[in-house]
């Protein structure tokens, strides 16, 4: 079985090919251009495959299936795409349909990003053998999904898991406002809160900030990983705005690790590559703090295992699934 998977994202585009058990064939991987909109990725797409093909020595009839995560709501179930946050163009267009057009391949599943990264890690990374399996990725949003029995749980039919939309208590006010997760503790809340703080410090006099230095002055530069590399540096205000978002993250695990009893859960994306004793520790020690007690000794929390491949690898997994059952 060859299977293409493919990731659309806010900002990168992945496209690999293989049989969907764990390994990759050929991989590209490009920017997204955001101002050309869906239009723009559609034809990177189709710019990408043919060449993709050549180097492997495969031709388009060699495709029995293709599997996409997609990053943002998609209704899987006839394999359009709800929106995009990121990216003009996508409202309502019908993903599956164009692809069976334009790359004739009649089997393809369109699946949320999130849910198929969940996939791939049930199935090839860090949550290997064990059902059920809580996947949350921490990037520019909040996404999460649960693997049961080494399948994507979609609730009704629309989606499941949207962790990052839970409200929680903001662990860094003392009014008791109530606050999206997404908004705490993401990779773009996790900036937005340096540029405040960097601001801040610029109008105090306060020059000897390590954010302030990392980004010369200039608030606009600061990202989640200037935090991150800051509070490693010690910088007071960073170390305060991270522990402020992994307790806001272990707040909305405790929800739904109280919900699903899941087995482990796994956290990815961007901002949990950040060094374990800011991130993953603090998140480890206010969830067992917080869950359901009679839950603490019956799961773990690790970091995935797949990187920057994750998507690709769930969306071949999606691909082998089709060509099996199609097969049956």
């Amino acid at each position: 079985m060859i299977g293409l998977g493919i990731e659309i994202g806010g900002t990168k585009l992945q496209i690999g090919l293989g049989a969907g058990d764990g390994t990759i064939k050929g991989l590209k991987r490009l920017a997204i251009v955001a101002h050309n909109g869906a239009e723009g990725i559609l034809a990177q797409i189709l710019a990408a495959v043919g060449p993709l093909l050549e180097q492997s020595r495969l031709r388009r009839e060699d495709l029995d299936a293709v599997g996409i995560g997609f990053g943002g709501p998609v209704d899987a179930r006839q394999g359009i795409v709800t929106c995009s946050h990121q990216v003009q163009g996508w409202n309502g267009f019908p993903l599956a349909d164009w692809v069976r057009q334009n790359l004739g391949v009649a089997l393809v599943s369109v699946q949320n990003d999130a849910d198929a990264a969940a996939l791939g890690e049930s199935r090839f990374g860090a949550g290997v053998g064990l059902s059920p399996v809580l996947y949350v990725t921490i990037g520019s949003g909040i996404g999460g999904a649960l693997i049961v029995d080494g399948r994507i749980y979609r609730g009704g039919g629309t989606g499941a898991l949207e962790i990052g939309h839970l409200w929680i208590h903001d662990p860094g006010e003392h009014d008791h406002r109530s606050i999206e997760l997404e908004n705490l503790a993401s990779g773009w809340a996790i900036g937005l809160e340096g540029r405040y703080a960097v601001d801040r410090c610029l109008k105090d006099g306060w020059d000897s900030n390590q954010m302030v230095r990392l980004v010369d002055s200039d608030s606009l530069r600061v990202t989640a990983a200037i935090v991150t590399e800051a509070a490693a540096l010690g910088d007071r205000e960073a170390l305060a705005i991270l522990r402020r978002a992994a307790r806001g993250l272990a707040q909305g695990l405790a929800h739904a690790v109280t919900l699903l009893a899941p087995r482990r859960v796994i956290l990815g994306g961007g901002v949990s590559l950040t060094r374990a004793d800011l991130w993953l520790d603090p998140i480890r020690a206010e969830l067992a703090r917080l869950v359901f007690p009679p839950f603490r000794d019956a799961f773990d929390v690790v970091p995935a295992a797949l990187g920057e491949g994750v998507v690709v690898q769930g969306a071949l997994a999606l691909a082998r699934d089709l060509g099996e059952r199609s097969a049956q």
